[in-house]
């Protein structure tokens, strides 16, 4: 509706001369105020000011209808006049009041121990989930920014959209696009959280921490010190698992013991000496963990495991050598 419409329909209401339609639409503004906050929106109006105008303008003509009512809206019309044109064309731009208050629906997909699961979001982007991780995200992107929560690791290929920025939400780190293909490890238990980009253009926040990520960077957060720092890196070392590669490059025995349970959804109670001087290198596509496991052992003769049942397992024995496969 046009500015000179709106302000005969005022006209006409201190006349006493509208009609429901018209009262409607002024009963619609004085929602429209109470959810921006009209606290905000009068910020420079004094309340004598106020005072004077309602005293001045609401007159005895309004048409028989409850107190309360003929005061709401009658003060909503003088009110208008107050905050002047400015306002009445954000009232006119905005989303209707039912539609700011609709609560946003979120939904949750999680991906099972030892699996991965690859999703579509309502505005196109994918994500994989790796074993053991969770998103958060809402039925519809009906706010200015596309916002998701992650709970472990996952890969996302984001749809261009620079008026809408993609954001994920993880315990430590805020990531920001607005259409590209990164990977993010974020697991509770670990003591680092890894931002890895392949494509595009990243912003990462932790706090007031802040950086900018080109292709082939990784952002790494360290919990313990509260520190972030930017790394180059070869990205398919932390994007192959989607495919189902494992691969190793040094790894410790211990990070890469954390690399299996995590592929294979098993927990493996590690019980060797030295553990940390026993590294791993290699590649793993598709295989069953039984392979991954003995070629383990063939490397270091010195370890042995055995199974306590089909998810939980006891590696044992002395890294005594750097060895690596």
């Amino acid at each position: 509706m046009k500015t000179y419409t709106f302000r005969n329909i005022i006209r006409k209401f201190l006349q006493g001369n509208t009609s429901t339609d018209e009262n409607k639409i002024l009963k619609d503004f004085e929602n429209k105020l109470l959810a921006k906050n009209t606290s905000e929106v009068f910020a420079h109006t004094s309340a004598d000011t106020v005072h004077s105008e309602l005293s001045q303008r609401i007159t005895k003509k309004l048409s028989p209808q409850p107190f309360y009512y003929r005061w709401s809206v009658a003060a909503a019309a003088v009110l208008l006049l107050i905050i002047g044109i400015a306002n009445w064309s954000w009232f006119f731009s905005s989303p209707n009041p039912t539609a700011m208050s609709t609560p946003i629906q979120w939904l949750s997909a999680s991906a099972t121990k030892g699996k991965t699961l690859t999703l579509t979001l309502p505005d196109g982007s994918t994500v994989t989930l790796n074993s053991g991780s969770s998103l958060r995200y809402p039925s519809a992107f009906t706010t200015e920014k596309r916002e998701v929560q992650l709970d472990g690791e996952a890969f996302f290929e984001v749809t261009h959209n620079p008026q809408k920025p993609f954001i994920v939400k993880t315990e430590k780190l805020t990531t920001e696009v607005l259409g590209t293909s990164f990977n993010i490890e974020a697991f509770p238990s670990q003591n680092e959280a890894r931002v890895t980009l392949v494509t595009g253009k990243v912003r990462v926040q932790a706090g007031a921490q802040q950086c900018e990520l080109l292709p082939s960077q990784q952002a790494v957060f360290q919990k313990t010190t509260q520190q972030m720092q930017v790394q180059n890196v070869a990205t398919n070392d932390f994007i192959d698992w989607k495919e189902g590669i494992l691969r190793f490059r040094e790894s410790s025995l211990p990070t890469a013991v954390q690399k299996i349970e995590k592929f294979y959804g098993v927990q493996i109670r590690l019980e060797v000496e030295n553990a940390e001087h026993c590294h791993l290198s290699g590649t793993f596509v598709k295989e069953d963990l039984n392979v991954v496991l003995k070629q383990l052992i063939f490397i270091h003769s010195e370890l042995s495991y055995e199974y306590i049942d089909s998810q939980h397992l006891v590696l044992k024995g002395t890294c005594s050598t750097r060895s690596s496969y």
